[in-house]
């Protein structure tokens, strides 16, 4: 497999192999062969300047070896040649690697800048990233054809300076990223890398963020911030021929709401159940988090991990000897601590003293235990749905009615990103239609009045982003996502269309209105 890469001034040595590219600035010399557009890769010789005038110009070649690996001689710092009296007036006063590239067996080259190092705006443009990196990202990474040249060239100093108010955000404040610029700066777009996701989102204008911009200055706020909103901002633009991409890291505590204790209160028989087991259980995203509970009296701690949540159970072997409330302690690092208390209340066997009216257990459909009555016993949904199945022990000793909040977890999962999308979080004329696709799928598993609402919400929420971005929504994308074969899917994406056409929103006038 050979190797190789062409550049405005090259020479070969070896046979094709291993490719670098050296940068060679020196003085009163021009560089021969094809030139390359845009970027900053040092002056060339004027010729209209005065004969004695120095002017620093850059020279690339392109180095061949047999061998697949870097020579020793350059993998550490290059030093200059000694110079020579047949070499003035040119003086060499810098010599250094700018990319690496590696051939394929359809004589492609995939070229990758080294550090210090980057391709021009215009080139990125022009040509096919090694990977598929979002095209607003700088590239490092570009592939040529045999017949291209292209080099690397030295970055100048970054034209711009990212600030926040505060990497550490108070739930329900407001975010506020500045980006003060120097130069101009074009295609300015702003994404958010939350934990643990593979990519990162498109930030856009929503109910919950707003962009501003001037010449120097640009500014994202986002109102009403929440943990959902952590992570890695990014902010890329073009400025000075290169792409540049800024980081800033932001945290935001989870609060109590965030923390599911489960169950959150329990009524237990030391008689017929000596133990039993708690568990407090977060986002996943927030793995920053460590537990521990109390009192904990020697019982066993343990984690547990779902798709979307992380557990910390307590598993306790001996009732106690009291009415005692457990606390699950949580703590991140530079964070306040955050508690959740589980009451749980052990049942007194009858006696000679008396003793705790209870209602038996009942396994007709969930596993109720033995509760006391006035409580409320408690039991996890079943299956993939989330939750929590409650039943009250009324005081006379019978079972209540069933009170459940299950909710198939593929529809909140839509639900959830219906509502990020609206806040501002990815690109609705690509993730509606997205979203449109998997509803005949999430329908089928519309089970209890809790699955239909979430249903129902999504749609909704669609609608509004539907109006406020004005995607029409043409035949061929509902009949792609076999809305068609469902009524109710039918008549509620048909809702979607209709809100949109009618109803004014904010931001955008109604179609109706715009005719009349």
């Amino acid at each position: 497999m050979g190797k190789h890469e062409h550049h405005t001034s090259w020479a070969r040595l070896g046979r094709p192999g291993l490719a670098k590219e050296l940068e060679k600035p020196c003085s009163a010399h021009r560089a021969r062969g094809q030139g390359q557009a845009g970027g900053e890769s040092g002056q060339q010789l004027d010729q209209e300047r005065g004969a004695g005038e120095l002017v620093l110009v850059s020279v690339y070649v392109q180095l061949y070896f047999s061998s697949e690996r870097r020579p020793v001689a350059l993998s550490g710092p290059l030093t200059l040649p000694t110079a020579s009296a047949s070499s003035a007036p040119v003086t060499l006063t810098g010599l250094s690697l700018t990319a690496e590239c590696d051939a394929t067996h359809k004589g492609c080259s995939y070229c990758a800048c080294l550090s210090g190092y980057q391709w021009n705006a215009s080139i990125c443009s022009h040509h096919r990233p090694c990977q598929t990196p979002d095209k607003h990202r700088p590239c490092g990474c570009l592939v040529f054809s045999p017949a291209e040249a292209g080099y690397c060239q030295l970055l100048p100093p970054v034209p711009a300076a990212l600030s926040l108010n505060s990497w550490l955000q108070t739930p329900g404040d407001t975010l506020h990223l500045t980006l003060l610029t120097s130069q101009e700066t074009t295609n300015l777009n702003w994404f958010l890398w939350p934990t643990g996701s593979p990519s990162p989102i498109l930030l856009r204008a929503g109910s919950r963020e707003s962009l501003t911009s001037s010449w120097n200055r640009a500014v994202l706020s986002i109102v009403n911030i929440s943990h959902k909103w952590a992570g890695e901002y990014v902010c890329c633009f073009e400025a000075r021929g290169f792409r540049w991409e800024l980081h800033q890291m932001v945290r935001v505590p989870l609060q109590v709401t965030d923390v599911a204790g489960l169950p959150d209160q329990l009524s237990i028989s030391c008689a017929t159940s000596p133990g039993f087991q708690l568990s407090c259980c977060i986002p996943s995203a927030h793995l920053g988090y460590t537990a521990s509970w109390s009192p904990r009296d020697g019982n066993e701690a343990s984690l547990f991990n779902t798709p979307d949540s992380q557990c910390f159970v307590l598993a306790v072997q001996r009732c106690p000897a009291a009415d005692t409330t457990y606390t699950c302690g949580l703590q991140g690092p530079g964070l306040s601590p955050l508690g959740v208390a589980v009451s749980v209340t052990v049942i007194q066997v009858p006696g000679a003293w008396g003793g705790d009216t209870t209602r038996p257990e009942d396994s007709s459909t969930i596993a109720w235990n033995v509760t006391k009555t006035g409580h409320v016993a408690q039991a996890p949904c079943p299956g993939k749905r989330r939750g929590m199945v409650k039943r009250p022990c009324r005081p006379e000793g019978v079972w209540g009615p069933i009170h459940s909040s299950c909710t198939d977890t593929g529809l909140l999962a839509l639900l959830l990103r219906a509502r990020l999308l609206r806040a501002g979080q990815g690109w609705p004329v690509d993730e509606v239609p997205q979203i449109l696709a998997q509803l005949p799928e999430q329908a089928v598993v519309v089970t209890s009045p809790t699955d239909l609402l979430a249903l129902v919400a999504t749609v909704t929420i669609l609608a509004k982003v539907v109006a406020h971005a004005r995607i029409q929504l043409n035949g061929s994308a509902l009949e792609s996502s076999a809305l068609g074969k469902d009524r109710l899917l039918f008549s509620l994406v048909t809702l979607i269309s209709l809100a949109a056409y009618l109803f004014p929103t904010c931001d955008y006038p109604s179609k109706k209105s715009m005719k009349n």
